[in-house]
Parts: C-alpha cells; sequence; structure tokens
C-alpha cells in the first residue's frame, strides 16, 4: 500500500506534534524513534498501538509515571561488546546497569494479568537480573572499580594502600629532619612521573640523596626521589601493575557476561526503546485528553467534537507557560471551537465556503492532521465514536504558506 508522502505530512505540521511527544522520552535514541514515526499500512498495526498505549495510561493513571528511569543510548556499547576479548570501562558498564534496570521493571509489568496487551508486546524481553547485580556490586557511576569487585582486587588493594602508608611516613620523617628540612622548597609530598618526590631547592642539588624527576618551570626547584625509598616505590608499581591486571580481568568477566546473553539483549533494548516511545505517546495523550478513534477500511472520515491538535497544543500552553516540569498541569481546552464532520459513502465531495481568517484553512487541516496521528496510532483530540478510514495517501495543496503556530493564515 502506498504510504503517505512526507510533503503532505510536513504541510499538515505533523511534526510540530512528534516534537512534542518527543519531549517525553526518557531516551535520548527514542526521541530519534518519536520523530520518524509514519502512518501505519495496516489497520492491525494501528489498533495494536492504540491496545498498548490505552495500556500505559492506565498504569500511569493507577501508578504515576514512574515505570522506566532515564537512560543513555547503548547502542554503540552493545556494539562494542560482540568481539571477543572487548571489554566496557567501568562508566560504560554503569551506563547499561541504567537499561538492566528498566528492562527488570519492565519484567515486572509484563507478568501483570491486567495489561494483556503489554505481556505479549513484553514477552521478549530476557533476564538481566544476575548480569546487573553483578555490574552493580562491581563499578559505580562515578566510573570506579570497587573493592567488591573480587576478592584478590580488595586485597591487593589493601596491600597498595599499606605500601602507601608507609612510602608517606618516610617522606614525612625526611621532611621534618631538621638537618634537611631548610633545603627544601616547601614542606609536602608530590608525584611526579608516578614517583613519590620532595621539592628540593635547586641550590642544594645532591643534599638529598637521590634521582632527579622534573624541574620547576622556574628552575628553582627540583623534585627528587629518596633513594631510600626506591624500593619502596618499585614494590608499589608492581602491585599497581597487579591491581590494573585484576581490574581488566574484572572487566573482562563482566564484558563477557553481556556477550554471552548479547541477542537476549539487543532484543531486550529494542523493546525498551519502543515501550518509551508508546509511554511518550500515553503521556502526551494524557496531557490533551486524547481519545482512541475507531478505524475504518470503508474509505468513511466522521468526525466528531475535533479540534485542531496543533491549535489545542497552542492553548494549553498559553494556559500553563507560567507552570514548568509538570505533565498534569491542563489548559481549557473549550477556547478551540469543536469541529463535527462527515464524508463517505454517499458524500464524497464536500465544499467548505466563509470569509477569510473564517477557519476554512483550520477546518481542512483537523481533518488531516487528525487522519495522519490516528494512522499513526496517535490518539485524537475527537470524541471516541469518531471514525478515520485507512487511506492511502493524503493529497493536499495549500496555496501559500500558512502556519497555525505563527497565526499566518
Amino acid at each position: 500500500m502506498e504510504r503517505i508522502d512526507q510533503e503532505s505530512l510536513d504541510l499538515l505540521e505533523f511534526n510540530k506534534i512528534l516534537e512534542e511527544i518527543s519531549s517525553y522520552a526518557k531516551g535520548p535514541a527514542v526521541k530519534d524513534l518519536i520523530l520518524s514515526i509514519r502512518p501505519f499500512d495496516s489497520r492491525d498495526k494501528i489498533e495494536e498501538r492504540f491496545s498498548l498505549i490505552d495500556e500505559i495510561r492506565r498504569v500511569i493513571s493507577e501508578e504515576g509515571d514512574s515505570i522506566i528511569e532515564e537512560f543513555d543510548d547503548v547502542s554503540p556499547l552493545i556494539i562494542k561488546i560482540k568481539p571477543e576479548e572487548s571489554f566496557l570501562d567501568p562508566a560504560e558498564l554503569y551506563r547499561l546497569t541504567v537499561v538492566l534496570k528498566n528492562i527488570q521493571r519492565l519484567r515486572g509489568l509484563s507478568r501483570r494479568k491486567a495489561f494483556p496487551c503489554l505481556s505479549a508486546f513484553l514477552k521478549g524481553l530476557g533476564d538481566f537480573e544476575g548480569i546487573n547485580e553483578a555490574i552493580f556490586s562491581s563499578v559505580d557511576g562515578e566510573g570506579n572499580i570497587l573493592d567488591t569487585a573480587s576478592y584478590e582486587l580488595k586485597e591487593i588493594r589493601a596491600r597498595k594502600r599499606n605500601l602507601e602508608n608507609r612510602i608517606r611516613k618516610r617522606l614525612d620523617e625526611i621532611i621534618h629532619d631538621r638537618d634537611i628540612s631548610g633545603f627544601l622548597q616547601d614542606e609536602y609530598i608530590t608525584i611526579r612521573s608516578g614517583r613519590w618526590v620532595l621539592p628540593l631547592k635547586a641550590d642544594f642539588k645532591g643534599r638529598i640523596p637521590g634521582v632527579i624527576h622534573d624541574v620547576s618551570r622556574t628552575g628553582e626547584t627540583l623534585y627528587v626521589e629518596p633513594f631510600e625509598i626506591i624500593s619502596l616505590a618499585n614494590e608499589h608499581e608492581n602491585i599497581s601493575a597487579e591491581e590494573r591486571a585484576e581490574e581488566i580481568r574484572i572487566l573482562k568477566r563482566l564484558t563477557g557476561l553481556l556477550r554471552s546473553e548479547i541477542s537476549a539483549l539487543e532484543e531486550s533494548y529494542k523493546l525498551l526503546l519502543e515501550f518509551d516511545l508508546l509511554r511518550s505517546i500515553a503521556l502526551f495523550s494524557e496531557r490533551l485528553h486524547l481519545n482512541i478513534p475507531k478505524i475504518n477500511e470503508s474509505m468513511y472520515l466522521k468526525l466528531v467534537k475535533a479540534r485542531h491538535p496543533v491549535l489545542l497544543l497552542l492553548y494549553e500552553k498559553e494556559r500553563c507557560k507560567d507552570i514548568k516540569g509538570s505533565w498534569a498541569s491542563r489548559g481549557d481546552s473549550s477556547e478551540v471551537v469543536p469541529l463535527d464532520l462527515e464524508l463517505g459513502g454517499d458524500r464524497r465531495i464536500m465544499v467548505i465556503t466563509g470569509p477569510n481568517a473564517g477557519g476554512k484553512t483550520i477546518a481542512l487541516k483537523t481533518a488531516g492532521l487528525i487522519t495522519a496521528m490516528a494512522l499513526s496510532g496517535i490518539p485524537v483530540p475527537a470524541d471516541p465514536s469518531s471514525s478515520i478510514p485507512l487511506v492511502r495517501n493524503l493529497l493536499i495543496d495549500i496555496g501559500d504558506e500558512q502556519s497555525i503556530e505563527q497565526n499566518l493564515s
């Protein structure tokens, strides 16, 4: 079946509806999906989306919008996981835990008998509870690997901290030695090239036996590692190498857990994106009190108490412009004059007459935009007794540039 072309949708300002719906998305990738929504060519697909949106609206009405939380686009991470021996860094793993947590929440929703359409829609979700717990106990949101990631890592880090304390203690003793303190630029310990050093005045070069690792910009300070801590510092480097090797082993193990479930992860992430798209439409529908119309294949158009969606949205925003951050705020839609219209059967042609700025174009655009929304599975600002035909195309000819949003007619 021929699809409604993009030019017709643009003339109807369908993009304004999609942009508003996209503002509710929890994930950035979902915004792109919403902006790419186009009318379906199948009545079954339209009615399936309507059923899912209806159940999500019920969930939101009963429990609020707390089903999922904001999440990043992890598509690049899923691709990165696939090659053997590849591994994600701690921050990347943590970003995935948010996605896995959302998937687990949707699994809970899928088991609820009160929402049969959602249950069927979400049945392909994988179970990542064990993997998510393993990652969550190993990394944090700051991109760090936790001591709890493995017993070996905890033991290595304990040895490392003990050695660092010994090094600092010895350097503190050198700093406070009366025979040496006068040669120092200041009483502090710093690190240069990964080594512990003391700031020695250049004029007293050699007074602290050791290795010079750096020189200040002015040349007045030499950063010296005393010989007596070199063996401890070398041991510290060895332990740091052990630590890094253990960290990589942990990251490979966690990434391997994800790789072993890569097919389920891809399918589950896709369902999460699609659910967020549906959720965004549901919230938009709740905000404007939109209804689900009937879809017919008889080329019969019936609009009952229909209001132009963009005009309705403009009035709603005007009413709520001082109330920010709440989707629940609602305007008085009674200011948008409703439209009743029937076309089909023996009445295949309609002529609309009236004065300039009398609402002729608004009436035509209302019929066109509501049709585009309904065929895209988006509830419409009309009585649920309205019926929309499964048309193959919308042919539009508007003589000049018009914009409801800019009051151009």
